[in-house]
């Protein structure tokens, strides 16, 4: 697989202590173009509900058995009730995400969520004492943003990388 094999170059070359911090929606769970009015009326069983893609899904397992490394969801919603269903969708899809490896940013700004998933990321690496993060996201503006941000200390990926 693409991914991991880069992964692998990455820790051969740049650093031993590596955290990766995976976005959910359009990376792991389906997102549906045209649902916006759903997620911003806070729509019961929305987020649980979501198809996983399973090609993603496969690669992230098969990287975090293969790879010494810490593995995060980095997810933003609007609401609490959201954070809940998709920690409840990770339970049944992605059990081998730990519990406390489930980062929810809660912000109903767009351009304010990409921040602070920057902010977490920061955080995360100065709590670890990791010297870089892989970032895997859908969304060019949050890994041009990262890029920006944390400079040498995020290696961004598109979503695109994890399907072979």
């Amino acid at each position: 697989m693409y991914l991991l094999e880069e992964i692998k170059k990455i820790i051969q070359t740049r650093s031993k202590q590596i955290i990766i911090f995976v976005d959910m929606d359009g990376v792991v769970a389906d997102y549906r173009f045209g649902e916006g009015d759903n997620i911003k009326n806070n729509k019961p069983g929305l987020y649980l509900n979501k198809r996983p893609i399973y090609t993603t899904i496969n690669n992230l397992k098969k990287i975090n058995d293969e790879i010494n490394c810490e593995m995060c969801i980095l997810s933003s919603c609007l609401y609490e009730e959201q954070a809940k269903e998709k920690d409840l969708w990770l339970n049944i899809y992605m059990p081998f995400i730990k519990p406390q490896n489930r980062l929810f940013i809660l912000s109903k700004n767009f351009e304010s969520r990409k921040k602070l998933k920057i902010d977490k990321i920061k955080e995360k690496l100065d709590s670890n004492k990791c010297e870089l993060a892989i970032l895997i996201d859908d969304t060019h503006d949050i890994l041009f943003l990262a890029l920006s941000e944390l400079k040498e200390k995020v290696v961004p990926f598109h979503v695109i990388t994890l399907i072979d």
